[in-house]
């Protein structure tokens, strides 16, 4: 009798842990958009999605609308966001190593503690953005906006600021070792390095 409930526990204990891990490998479907790596979700409609943890690495995501996401831990390394709008997203330690944001709009997005190591922001607008703690080592900003943007303790180092837009900007403690601030606008920036 012990036996057959054993064995029956472990019946349902094998079951039960089949369904969760077909659960957890199943494609997820926003509107049109296969929530996978490498997907190709050109201008799609991803207004306010829960994609927390979601991996989106290699996707294209090339102008679509990701305005109020969530999008905390998402690995979005080398993904294609060009012309895509993140405003007021929540990108706080996402994985964005090597993704393009050329034109991106992310103002007031939360990019807090994320790593941006190699991406490619420049022509984008971050006014308002939060950008507290996140690794932009070797990234480009060249004419990007980050009015008002908070840059406390980031990693800038090696990042290009060519004709970027820091006006009124914080940038306490950030680590700007080799970064380029040619030509950038700092009128008003919090610990901008206005002697460049």
């Amino acid at each position: 009798m012990i036996i057959k409930r054993i064995c029956f526990v472990l019946f349902l204990l094998n079951a039960s842990s089949h369904s969760v891990q077909a659960e957890d490998n199943s494609e997820r479907q926003i509107g049109s958009c296969i929530i996978m790596p490498k997907t190709n979700c050109v201008g799609a409609d991803l207004r306010n999605a829960d994609l927390r943890h979601a991996n989106l690495s290699n996707a294209n995501l090339a102008r679509a609308d990701l305005r109020g996401a969530n999008l905390v831990r998402a690995d979005l390394r080398h993904a294609n966001l060009k012309g895509a709008d993140l405003r007021g997203a929540n990108l706080e330690s996402v994985q964005a190593w090597a993704a393009f944001f050329q034109g991106a709009k992310l103002n007031n997005a939360n990019l807090r503690g994320g790593n941006f190591e190699f991406a490619r922001l420049s022509g984008a607008k971050l006014i308002d953005a939060d950008l507290q703690s996140a690794n932009f080592e070797m990234t480009w900003f060249a004419k990007a906006d980050l009015t008002r943007a908070n840059l406390s303790n980031a990693n800038l180092q090696e990042a290009k600021f060519y004709n970027a837009d820091l006006k009124d900007a914080v940038m306490d403690g950030v680590i700007k070792r080799y970064a380029i601030f040619q030509d950038a606008y700092m009128q008003g920036c919090d610990a901008c390095p206005h002697d460049w």
